[in-house]
This record gives structure tokens, sequence and C-alpha cells, in this order.
């Protein structure tokens, strides 16, 4: 399971240029199984980073790892083409995330930045009173009352 989807890459780039960077067979579509890649790569790499201080898979998802992973699965698919560094290109911002998103990812491995609680917070057992069983006591107090 990725932390991201196409749908959440659709949002940050255009349909054709998802086509441009995944139709290798030359069909006029995203090639799903490419994208899909692109994402576990991402996924295994927010892991890679976040396991120092958090369980990972993440389940739920936090936003903020969501938003990093469709920033690296970008980086992924624009990666297979090249990236066109020129002003007119928008690769550059693809890049600038990336680099921000392993930037945050660094920052997390080493506790600086935090994600926030990732779970439910399980209720930790309250302590119980220690009880002793053993044979009833032979010298009571009543018995042993006078000595």
């Amino acid at each position: 399971m990725g932390y991201c989807t196409l749908d959440d890459l659709r949002k940050q780039v255009p349909e054709d240029k998802l086509i441009q960077l995944t139709d290798d067979e030359g069909t006029g579509a995203i090639a799903e199984p490419i994208v899909d890649e692109a994402i576990e790569n991402a996924s295994a790499e927010v892991d890679a980073y976040a396991q120092s201080q958090y369980p990972v898979p993440f389940n739920p998802v936090p936003q903020i790892v969501r938003k990093f992973a469709v920033d690296i699965a970008l980086y992924h698919l624009f990666s297979r083409r090249g990236f066109d560094t020129s002003d007119e290109s928008g690769d550059k911002i693809i890049l600038q995330r990336y680099k921000d998103a392993v930037k945050f990812l660094e920052n997390l491995a080493k506790g600086l930045v935090s994600i926030g609680p990732t779970t439910q917070a399980t209720p930790q057992p309250q302590p119980q009173p220690a009880t002793v069983q053993g044979p009833p006591r032979i010298f009571t107090r009543d018995k042993m009352d006078g000595f």
C-alpha cells in the first residue's frame, strides 16, 4: 500500500504530463503500473527515513506524509525522462519539492520535526496492587497476645 494515489498525483500534475511521463508503449494513456511503482518507491523512501522515529507503515497516513509521498513519486516519474531545468519548465518545481521532502525526512529521522501522533493512543494498563496467597497464618495477633 502506497502513501498516495494516482488521483493525488493528478492534483499536482496535468493528465497529459502524466501520460508523457509514463506512456512507454504509446497507448495515449497513463501507464498505471509505472505510477504504482513510483508510489511504492516513494513510500519506501518515506519509511526508510521515518522508521527511526515512528512505526511504519503509517496507518492512517498523516497528511504531511501523503504530501511528501506525492512529491517524491512525481520526482521518480520525472526522473524517468530527465529534467528540463529551463525557466519555462515546471520541472524545477518538481525537483525543488523533492529536495524539500528529503530535507524534511532527514529532519524527521533526526527527531527535529514531528508528524504528530500516527495511531490511536493505546491505553496503558493500570498498575494492580500486589497480592500474596499462601497457607493461613499460624501465629496471628490474637494467638500471640501476651507474649
